[in-house]
């Protein structure tokens, strides 16, 4: 895929990233529980950094790469919740607590939950170009016209992939300025589709840009963003179909 810029976090992301914080946290109290001693006490802190060291090294990779919305964040993500759940098994066979059980046991619900909902997160059609740079056909053999429109500028581009929260657009020209709000138009079936929304990922080329949509109510005066996706759904229009 083109390799994006990603501006906007989404909050699954954030969350994940704390998550992870907590889960070395939950190890952290475990093993001073087991070992009988404070936890507030920074010898016992420097202690847990060198013995769980390997953790602390794939919760910060885990971290920098979610931030970054890497292709391996989740593959990462998982890993990390592995190793959490595998210390934690591990404290239980040496000394066992039903306390320590009913929290794990959410530990594991929570982790899978919060996988599932970044995944989904990052199939979404804004942080998704649907096209290569190496593509035979530039972008995609078929084409549905568009144009993003700011207060200063207007840019021709076409629409390559959407879901019912956003869109991502290649455009024909560099913008002359950093995009952020603007109005998405859509030419389809001898209709304007336009929907406001915020640009929250660009690729590195700057000619492809990811908008999250507003998702406005329906307009008598206006085709919008939720009727686009109504056609496109009755005619049976997908964004593979455009390869």
């Amino acid at each position: 895929m083109e390799q994006l810029k990603v501006r906007k976090k989404g909050m699954i992301v954030i969350n994940c990233i704390f998550y992870l914080t907590l889960s070395f946290l939950f190890v952290y109290l475990q093993f001073a529980y087991r070992s009988h001693v404070t936890p507030f006490s920074f010898l016992y802190l420097q202690k847990s950094v060198e013995l769980f060291w390997y953790i602390v090294a794939t919760l910060l990779v885990a971290s920098f790469f979610l931030w970054r919305h890497h292709k391996y964040c989740t593959w990462f993500f998982g890993l990390s919740t592995f190793l959490i759940g595998f210390k934690i098994l591990e404290g239980l066979f040496i000394e066992f607590n039903k306390m320590i059980v009913v929290t794990f046991f959410f530990y594991i619900v929570i982790s899978y939950f919060l996988y599932q909902l970044l995944q989904q997160y990052l199939r979404s059609a804004r942080l998704n170009a649907n096209y290569q740079g190496h593509d035979l056909f530039d972008p995609l053999l078929n084409s549905l016209q568009c144009s993003i429109r700011t207060d200063q500028e207007e840019i021709e581009g076409v629409l390559t992939n959407w879901d019912e929260e956003g869109c991502f657009v290649k455009l024909a020209d560099l913008p002359k300025r950093k995009l952020k709000k603007v109005e998405l138009i859509i030419r389809f079936q001898g209709r304007e589709f336009i929907e406001k929304g915020e640009v929250v990922a660009q690729s590195l080329s700057l000619k492809g840009v990811g908008i999250k949509l507003n998702n406005s109510f329906k307009d008598l005066k206006v085709f919008n963003w939720n009727e686009f996706i109504e056609l496109v759904d009755e005619l049976g229009f997908d964004p593979k179909r455009l390869r």
